[in-house]
Formats: structure tokens, C-alpha cells, sequence
């Protein structure tokens, strides 16, 4: 009986969290090519078009160092870790992705753990750039 209750509340969890992160991105595409496009689009896990605002995407894009545009991808995923500190979460990406977050930011570090201030500011400055998913 134990099992069971054990196995169905597994269960119950996983489809939850699948719900949760269906707004993540299928692929993430990279900031040139998401500038070359005259509606810039994603596609998330349910398969829904995402568009980002062009203005949000030319002012990350002057943080980027130059010739570096093919490389930072987004959207923008900011993950909340179960068992992680109260408002802590991870941005997720390459070293590069990290570091143009911490220059939205005015960070000189290169860490990947934020804390609610900080992200509440990066979605004031760039809401459509950024996706929340969750990860137990």
C-alpha cells in the first residue's frame, strides 16, 4: 500500500513539474538570428509560438561583446531549484549567457545563482527575453 501511495504521488509530481515547464523552449536560438528575423519567434514545449520584443533584443544585444552574437542564446531560462534557498535561482545557458545576465545586471561576478531583487530587475528590463521552469 505504501508503494503505491509512494508511486502515485511520483507520478502526481512529475505530470505537475512537465506542466509547469511547458513554457521552456524546444531550442533556444541565438541572438544574431533572432535579431534577423522580422518577428522574432520561439517555439516552447507545448509547441506555441513565443514572440520577444525586438527593442528588448537590441538593447541585450549592446551588452554583448562584439562578434559574440552567435553565441548567446536565448530565451533567457531562469530556474527554481527545489531544496535551493528562499528567491534563489539559476540562470541556465553557456559561461557566455551567464556573464551578459551579470552585465544586465551591473554584476561584475559571473555566478549563476540570483536572488528574486535581481531577477524581478532583469524581467523589468527584458520581460519577453525570459522563461521560468522548475526543477525538483
Amino acid at each position: 500500500m505504501q508503494d503505491d501511495t509512494e508511486r502515485l504521488s511520483k507520478t502526481f509530481w512529475d505530470v505537475e513539474l512537465k506542466s509547469l515547464n511547458d513554457g521552456l523552449p524546444k531550442a533556444r536560438k541565438s541572438l544574431s538570428e533572432l535579431l534577423n528575423e522580422d518577428r522574432p519567434s520561439y517555439r516552447n514545449v507545448k509547441d506555441e509560438e513565443i514572440f520577444l520584443g525586438k527593442k528588448e533584443l537590441q538593447e541585450l544585444a549592446k551588452l554583448v561583446p562584439q562578434g559574440k552574437l552567435p553565441d548567446v542564446s536565448l530565451p533567457i531560462v531562469v530556474l527554481k531549484e527545489g531544496g535551493s534557498s528562499k528567491g534563489a535561482f539559476q540562470i541556465q545557458g553557456s559561461e557566455l549567457d551567464v556573464k551578459i545576465v551579470n552585465n544586465a545586471l551591473k554584476k561584475s561576478s559571473d555566478d549563476r545563482t540570483f536572488y528574486k531583487p535581481e531577477i524581478l530587475e532583469l524581467v523589468k528590463e527584458f520581460p519577453s527575453l525570459i522563461v521560468f521552469g522548475y526543477r525538483f
